[in-house]
């Protein structure tokens, strides 16, 4: 979608309608069909991009076998997130601090907060399934840890510099490991 990219190139608050517009290849009167501000079509855009991540988490979850395997694999994705979506994946945490202004952000960003903590949840959950011992509170402070390292990392991959994804992987899966000890 060419909006979700326009909107991440130059983040909510230096884009209008306008620009959408142009950078999609499409009459400004057709957005304005389907959104009333840009601030409609920020939470559609992000939406439809975090329903995609958390499928993919859950997709993960869903079909590990192994739990060092799944360990990995989540540490895999999430870097691979940062690697390779990055500018849309700064759009998140610009809805994220939006939110703490606006309102119109906030049902938002608390329904992908609750949607976000509860793929920790079912992380946990098929650990234990695994036969990994786990809590199940561990997994609100194992999703806040990580969300740090990731929106850290994210910046310090988009400022450029290269050590950045290897690094959220590296921390990714120590946080993981500390949480879910594999004997």
């Amino acid at each position: 979608m060419h909006a979700i990219s326009s909107l991440a190139e130059l983040g909510f608050a230096r884009i209008n309608l306008r620009d959408v517009a142009v950078r999609s290849g499409v009459s400004l009167g057709v957005i304005h069909y389907y959104f009333e501000s840009k601030t409609e079509l920020l939470i559609y855009c992000i939406s439809i991009y975090k329903e995609e991540f958390i499928a993919g988490l859950t997709e993960l979850i869903g079909d590990a076998r192994d739990p060092e395997r799944l360990l990995a694999g989540f540490a895999d994705f999430l870097a691979d997130t940062v690697e390779t979506k990055a500018h849309i994946h700064r759009l998140w945490y610009d809805v994220r601090a939006q939110a703490q202004f606006d309102e119109a952000f906030q049902a938002v960003v608390c329904e992908f907060e609750t949607l976000l903590t509860d793929i920790f949840h079912v992380l946990a959950a098929k650990m234990r399934e695994l036969g990994v011992a786990c809590q199940a509170s561990d997994a609100l402070r194992l999703y806040l840890n990580i969300d740090n390292w990731f929106r850290y990392c994210l910046l310090h991959k988009l400022m450029g510099e290269g050590e950045a994804v290897s690094l959220l992987r590296a921390r990714t899966l120590e946080e993981l490991r500390a949480t879910f000890p594999l004997s």
